[in-house]
């Protein structure tokens, strides 16, 4: 569980080194922006110069595109990267354990079936269950209270065809 807090962290960190650099441009083409303005205003540069227009329009949309996709990247990055911490690995793994079994003693199976893909007994003492990170961070995210975990597509599920002899 170290390495998924870790790679989560890394993943949420390369994102906001890209919204810093997309926002670094916006400023640069900003700066480069009011600089042109302020020679124009100073008589330094030519109205009349026809690729003054087309440079004002490139710095103009170069900012633009900049400051639009670093707030697409920080919306993205607040919806798909929720937060998750060694607290709620532990509240998962309590709410887990005490879901997987029935107070007979007997499994669960749709609680063990959200979870693992395969479970594998080596011995009397040790069971494996097995999953796709996916399926756990949907799990663990639901569990803690956090409502886009719930909203995506599941990528294996019933499929259906379309033909009749298909399906019977």
């Amino acid at each position: 569980m170290d390495q998924l807090i870790a790679r989560r962290e890394e993943w949420v960190t390369e994102r906001r080194l890209h919204v810093a650099e997309m926002e670094r441009r916006a400023t640069e083409a900003d700066t480069k922006l009011s600089r042109l303005y302020e020679a124009i205003e100073n008589g330094l540069v030519d109205m009349g110069d026809p690729s003054l227009k087309a440079r004002i329009a490139e710095l103009t949309t170069i900012r633009d595109q900049a400051r639009g996709d670093a707030e697409r990247a920080v919306a993205h990055i607040e919806r798909i990267s929720p937060e998750i911490t060694v607290e709620s690995l532990h509240a998962f793994a309590l709410a887990a354990k005490h879901k997987l079994r029935h107070d007979d003693g007997s499994y669960a199976r749709n609680h063990v079936r959200a979870v693992a893909q395969r479970v594998e007994v080596h011995s009397k003492t040790d069971v494996r269950i097995c999953g796709t990170r996916t399926e756990l961070l949907r799990t663990l995210t639901a569990v803690s209270g956090v409502e886009a975990a719930v909203l995506g597509t599941r990528a294996f599920g019933p499929k259906w065809c379309r033909l009749r002899d298909s399906n019977t």
